[in-house]
C-alpha cells in the first residue's frame, strides 16, 4: 500500500481541515471480483456540514486479465487514467482509442497539467478532472458520455475493442435506477466488446458493501 501525505492528488481535498491528512492507495492484485474486501485505513475525505467525512475501501485494488481483455477494479476514479496508461505502454490499445463513460458524472474537469504520457504525473490529477489529459495527449479520441438509464438501456454501438470506464455511483440511490438487471445485462455486453475495463468503486458516493454487489453482478 501506499501512502499519501502531501497536498496532492485526493489527499487536496480537506488538506488544511485535518491534523496529520493523510490518505492511502491499495496495492493491485492479479485475482478476481470474489476478492474485494473492505479495508480500514481512510481513501478518500470531504468536509461535510462543516465536519470532516472519512470513507475506507479496498483491500486490494483487482485486476482480472483474460485473454486480451483487462479489467481494473479500484476505488477513486482517477485511479483509471494510469491503468489506462499502462496498458498503452505495453501495447494493448492503440493511440486515439475511443472511451465509454457511464457515470453519474462527466469526470471533465479542466486540469492546468499537461499529460506526459512516457513520464505521467498522475499526483496532479483527481476525481474531477482525469479525462480532459487524457484527450489533450491523444490518449482517448473520442468520449461517450452515459449518465441516464435511459441512455445506458438505448445505447448502441458497432465498434469493438473500445475502453469501458464505469464508475459505480451511476447506481447511488439518488440516479434511481428502475432497471437494475437490464442495466446490468447492458453493461455486461459493453464489457464483452470492451479491451480495457476501469470500475471506480466511489467510496464518497457509493455504499461499498453495495459496490461489491455490483462488481459481482457485472462480473
Amino acid at each position: 500500500m501506499t501512502r499519501i501525505t502531501e497536498n496532492i492528488w485526493n489527499n487536496q481535498f480537506c488538506f488544511n481541515q485535518v491534523k496529520n491528512p493523510k490518505v492511502w492507495i491499495a496495492d493491485m492484485i492479479e485475482w478476481t471480483a470474489q476478492d474485494l474486501e473492505i479495508w480500514e485505513n481512510t481513501v478518500f475525505r470531504e468536509m461535510r456540514n462543516w465536519k470532516v467525512v472519512e470513507y475506507r475501501w479496498l483491500k486490494n485494488f483487482i485486476h482480472i486479465k483474460s485473454n486480451n481483455q483487462s479489467i481494473y477494479i479500484f476505488d477513486n476514479h482517477n485511479h483509471a487514467l494510469k491503468y489506462r496508461i499502462e496498458e498503452y505502454k505495453n501495447w494493448n490499445i492503440p493511440f486515439w482509442f475511443n472511451l465509454i463513460h457511464i457515470d453519474q458524472h462527466t469526470d471533465m474537469n479542466q486540469s492546468e497539467f499537461e499529460l506526459d504520457l512516457e513520464n505521467p504525473n498522475l499526483d496532479v490529477y483527481n476525481v474531477w478532472n482525469f479525462i480532459q489529459p487524457a484527450i489533450r495527449s491523444w490518449l482517448i479520441n473520442q468520449v461517450e458520455q452515459i449518465n441516464t438509464e435511459y441512455k445506458l438501456l438505448n445505447f448502441q454501438t458497432n465498434e469493438k475493442d473500445l475502453i469501458l470506464d464505469i464508475d459505480l455511483d451511476f447506481r447511488a440511490p439518488e440516479m434511481s435506477i428502475e432497471k437494475y438487471s437490464e442495466t446490468i445485462e447492458k453493461t455486461k455486453n459493453l464489457i464483452s466488446k470492451s479491451r480495457v475495463v476501469t470500475i471506480a468503486t466511489s467510496p464518497y458516493f457509493l455504499d461499498q458493501n453495495l459496490a461489491i454487489k455490483i462488481c459481482k453482478d457485472l462480473l
